[in-house]
């Protein structure tokens, strides 16, 4: 058994929807579950009854309704529903918007029931078709992502595993599992056509957000995995051509075309020494000589005169643009600069970092380190403080948690 335990995606601002849902599915099983004992209902079933979803009996409001009932004679259908939803809508919520989120949602349990309709006509209760779609939006938005889960299997504890291996299982499980009950392997009463096409529904308008930018694309989500396929794919043709292949290719995730990402205008011309220069970081980069690439990184610094440290703003300029690599060859040569004690290149290297990849999922501690940086060596106590309150409320490790507290109480007056 495989249970997840949180992702990490945590929102930006209290997913009170997700709540709600949850605390709506409780009071709705605690109803039917105490309502016999109250003498409300006949039976625990009673509630379950009238609200089910029954294609033999068909009443539009019953969309609903059966998403917010649960076995009455057990816990764990709604325990693990509710645990599901509590991990991945919370980031799904995020994105869409807590109106977007709701509509999202029911109209998901709908689709999960019609689509049970089409292969069985049995009646069915819960919100498995809706917490599968929450699932699948996920997968499409965050499938970079990773989860920390609890594994009951073969051995017991917690792994950090990423997301996309975790619900494709799910996924998989269900699919199979559905395929069994149509071949008549039995018949285990559980909805699994619902799950199916929760997850397909999910995904799919998450890949129609997408695609159409209604949501706003991050380098998380499903079309960033498609831009890094083509990228190592260029990569690995270029390699096959020669010096002159590799050093086109690594312009790739630089320059104009990162320029053109922030949906900023690209640069006037680059020299061609910077361009080229750029170019030979990258290779460096691919081929691990970490130290190198650094050197050649503070060269490029001081030719585009990417002197001040901070930036005089977060929004994207064209010096940064000259100055941005892709995501992991930032984050390494900045971290090489500050463990040679260059501080102010190495500031300067995580100040385009979290510039240019703001939804990173290392965002974060990069500001806590810019915030080190700048309390204990460079002396920009306001820049400090400022990326330190931003990125505390979100650090998750306890160690960085502590050091964020430290940092701020020595710049405390």
């Amino acid at each position: 058994m495989i249970i997840p335990i949180r992702t990490d995606r945590p929102p930006k601002r209290t997913p009170v929807v997700t709540q709600g849902l949850i605390v709506v599915n409780l009071l709705v099983y605690l109803l039917g579950a105490s309502g016999a004992f109250f003498g409300l209902f006949e039976n625990p079933e009673a509630l379950a009854s009238v609200g089910h979803f029954d294609p033999r009996d068909f009443k539009v409001w019953q969309l609903v309704s059966y998403q917010f009932l649960h076995d009455p004679h057990g816990i764990w259908h709604l325990a693990f529903n509710m645990l599901f939803l509590w991990v991945f809508g919370a980031a799904v919520e995020d994105r869409l918007g807590r109106l977007g989120f709701l509509g999202f949602y029911l109209v998901g349990g709908a689709v999960a029931a019609i689509a049970h309709a089409m292969f069985t006509p049995g009646p069915i209760i819960g919100a498995s078709g809706s917490i599968a779609g929450v699932t699948g939006a996920f997968l499409a938005l965050f499938p970079r992502s990773r989860i920390q889960v609890f594994i009951f299997f073969f051995f017991v504890g917690f792994l950090s595993i990423p997301s996309l291996w975790f619900i494709a299982f799910y996924m998989g499980v269900d699919l199979l599992r559905q395929v069994g009950d149509l071949l008549g392997a039995g018949d285990s009463g559980v909805a699994y056509m619902a799950h199916i096409a929760g997850y397909v529904y999910g995904f799919s308008i998450g890949v129609l957000l997408l695609a159409t930018k209604l949501l706003e694309r991050e380098d998380f989500d499903v079309f960033y995995l498609f831009t890094q396929a083509r990228r190592r794919a260029a990569f690995r043709t270029a390699s096959r051509q020669g010096p002159a292949g590799l050093w086109d290719s690594a312009q790739a995730d630089t320059g104009a075309k990162l320029a053109k990402h922030h949906k900023a205008a690209p640069p006037s011309p680059i020299d061609e020494q910077q361009s080229r220069l750029r170019g030979r970081i990258n290779q460096l980069l691919a081929t691990g000589d970490l130290a190198e690439a650094a050197r050649l990184y503070q060269e490029l610094l001081a030719q585009t005169q990417t002197t001040k440290v901070p930036p005089p703003s977060d929004d994207y300029s064209p010096a940064i643009g000259a100055t941005v690599l892709a995501e992991q060859g930032q984050l390494d040569i900045a971290s090489q600069l500050y463990s040679l004690g260059n501080h102010a290149d190495a500031a300067r290297a995580y100040e385009v970092l979290i510039q240019s990849y703001p939804t990173s999922a290392r965002a974060d501690e990069v500001r806590l380190i810019l915030g080190l940086l700048y309390v204990r060596h460079l002396n920009l106590p306001q820049r400090a403080r400022e990326l330190i309150e931003k990125a505390k409320p979100r650090l998750r490790d306890e160690a960085q948690a502590k050091l964020a507290d430290q940092l701020l109480a020595e710049l405390a007056p």
